[in-house]
């Protein structure tokens, strides 16, 4: 069967236009009761990857969500709304305030889900034991709302990489420790794909992120919405929406590989807008993505000038210590309220860069990695 992905445009996050742009994706892939049965309970799975406010263009805007929450109650679902973001363990209320998703929870008296606290479900694929938070595999339906961004560990982030916060507590971190390789680590995310197999992908491309995303890139207002049942086949259009070739995404590429979805271009049905029309040609994309590029052999000799890197921005820097007590490997050490990485264990897993509530974390590079971004 031939995969689809409904393409749409919307200028800003006014609720009335965001309504009618996500009704109207949602009609060219059938309606929401193709995917949604009254009396269903569905779990939205937005991307809240930590305490940041909307307009930062970090987490999936509440508009988006109040659209998908509309269309559910229309035919009668009933609807739970979870995640597992950076600080969660300390504290996810904040998470919850800072995004604008209580605010919208209370006024549209939706159930929120601590994945932290509401417990697991052990599932074993292949030599690895994953830890599902109950709520994902108990709904009936589930909604995955992803976010428009690059990411500057798998290169890209959507809809495959977005379903890593069904997995709660510290097993991010020790999976981050365990496969600290871009290609391993994603065949990680598509275990979780092929086991929470969401009914429905819907991405916030309105505002967007280009660059070192996922958290201190910068945004970039893209106007998009993508949606299709089968993720796989949105990811592969949202990343060459942005730039990215066929096999660039290596979770997208193993997906495609293991028969989870459609990755060829050419084999993917566009509905709405047409796909050169809403292509960029200069979106920025991440700076080790060209240096990815270089074969394993020549980065050997010449690693000692090519580096991308985490740092923290003096002057943005609090000294709260969220960078240290995330960091898988223990790569960073708190020196008079400051961090001090350690880059010969550090594993540019970025959770330092994620986890920071003053995005006070960057990633600085050599002179010649600068040459080839």
């Amino acid at each position: 069967m031939t995969s689809s992905v409904a393409i749409g445009r919307c200028i800003d996050y006014e609720q009335s236009r965001v309504s009618e742009a996500v009704h109207k994706s949602l009609d060219h892939l059938g309606g929401i009761s193709q995917f949604v049965k009254r009396g269903q309970t569905v779990l939205l799975k937005p991307n809240m990857l930590s305490a940041k406010a909307p307009k930062k263009a970090i987490t999936t805007h509440p508009a988006v969500l109040e659209a998908v929450i509309n269309e559910v109650r229309s035919v009668g679902g009933k609807i739970w709304m979870g995640d597992s973001p950076s600080g969660a363990l300390k504290g996810i209320k904040r998470c919850w305030e800072n995004t604008g998703f209580l605010d919208l929870a209370e006024r549209k008296k939706i159930h929120l889900i601590n994945f932290e606290a509401g417990g697991t479900v052990k599932r074993r694929i292949g030599d690895r034991t994953y830890h599902f938070a109950k709520a994902v595999l108990e709904a009936d339906v589930v909604i995955n709302l992803p976010k428009f961004k690059t990411h500057g560990f798998t290169l890209y982030t959507g809809a495959i990489k977005n379903l890593y916060g069904t997995l709660p507590g510290f097993q991010k971190a020790r999976f981050h420790k365990c496969y600290p390789h871009p290609k391993n680590f994603s065949q990680l995310l598509v275990d979780i794909y092929k086991t929470v197999r969401p009914q429905l992908h819907l991405m916030d491309g309105i505002l967007g992120m280009e660059g070192n995303g996922p958290a201190t890139g910068k945004k970039r207002k893209t106007k998009l919405i993508f949606a299709s049942p089968d993720g796989i086949a949105l990811d592969a259009v949202a990343s060459s929406v942005m730039g990215f070739k066929e096999g660039d995404i290596d979770a997208i590429r193993l997906a495609g590989e293991q028969g989870l979805g459609e990755t060829r271009i050419d084999s993917i049905r566009i509905l709405g807008e047409p796909l050169e029309s809403v292509c960029f040609d200069d979106f920025v994309l991440p700076s080790n993505y060209l240096v990815r590029m270089i074969p394993q052999f020549l980065i050997k000799w010449v690693g000692r000038f090519i580096w991308i890197r985490p740092a923290a921005e003096a002057e943005l820097c609090t000294g709260c210590g969220e960078c240290a007590r995330l960091c898988p490997v223990h790569a960073i050490e708190m020196v008079n309220n400051h961090p001090e990485m350690d880059y010969n264990v550090c594993i540019n897993c970025l959770c330092c860069n994620e986890s920071c509530p003053e995005s006070a974390i960057i990633q600085r590079m050599s002179w010649l990695a600068r040459r080839l971004s």
